[in-house]
């Protein structure tokens, strides 16, 4: 059979038009191909609710073929939201960090809080796997993902700051880059950033930082689009 399409987008924060946007430029195809998010879907932006809508919309239709993964700012609104200790302080820290956009979103309409919670608690992971890459929001130490702390996935930084990484393709957001950048795990300053629009070989190991600063000023979104082996990156 025909090799599946999958698109991998980070770091929406709120922005359902530029969401909507970039699946419609690329043809996306919810019957048959697959989308991973890398997590901080939402908080900060114009439209949370209207970005988790259809992430939800999206997660119904698609089924297995859509991965969402937790980020900390999905973290932050469960440790918010659901019963949790120091839930207080957790309800200040995410309201200060976007949350309080999403709760006024989420209001407006006429979404109750507590079922978006849960409805993230269910849909999110902290980590994903398929034959080709890896995928987590922030940070990864290890390929054999029972090595890594829960933490470096939602926090970490050790393989942008000190490219440190040379296990299995690894896809992560969180940490806002100017361009797509490929890490190759060497150790030393090597950092290789894709051209837009043009197919390259998919690597075997290293990671590629995908958070462009969308909603942000002089952010975009980029998807990475994966097929055949081969990969392309577009931006919104």
């Amino acid at each position: 059979g025909e090799a599946m399409r999958t698109i991998i987008l980070s770091d929406i924060h709120g922005e359902a038009e530029t969401l909507c946007g970039m699946l419609e430029e690329l043809n996306f195809d919810p019957a048959t191909e697959e989308l991973v998010v890398l997590g901080d879907a939402l908080d900060y932006g114009t439209s949370p609710a209207e970005t988790y809508i259809a992430l939800r919309n999206l997660a119904e239709q698609m089924e297995k073929r859509f991965v969402y993964i937790r980020g900390e700012h999905e973290q932050m609104l469960l440790d918010a939201l659901l019963l949790t200790r120091g839930q207080i302080a957790n309800g200040l820290l995410w309201k200060q960090n976007g949350g309080k956009e999403t709760l006024a979103s989420l209001q407006e309409r006429r979404l109750p809080p507590g079922k978006t919670a849960l409805w993230l608690k269910d849909h999110t992971r902290t980590w994903y796997e398929c034959q080709d890459f890896i995928a987590v929001h922030a940070d990864i130490a290890d390929e054999v993902i029972w090595n890594n702390e829960p933490e470096t996935f939602l926090w970490g930084n050790r393989c942008i700051e000190e490219n440190n990484y040379a296990g299995k393709l690894t896809v992560f957001g969180h940490h806002r880059v100017e361009f797509p950048t490929y890490l190759d795990g060497s150790g030393v300053e090597s950092r290789f950033h894709p051209n837009y629009g043009t197919w390259f070989q998919l690597p075997l190991r290293g990671a590629i930082a995908l958070d462009t600063g969308c909603g942000e000023e002089n952010g975009y979104l980029t998807a990475m689009i994966v097929e055949n082996g081969m990969m392309r990156f577009e931006r919104i």
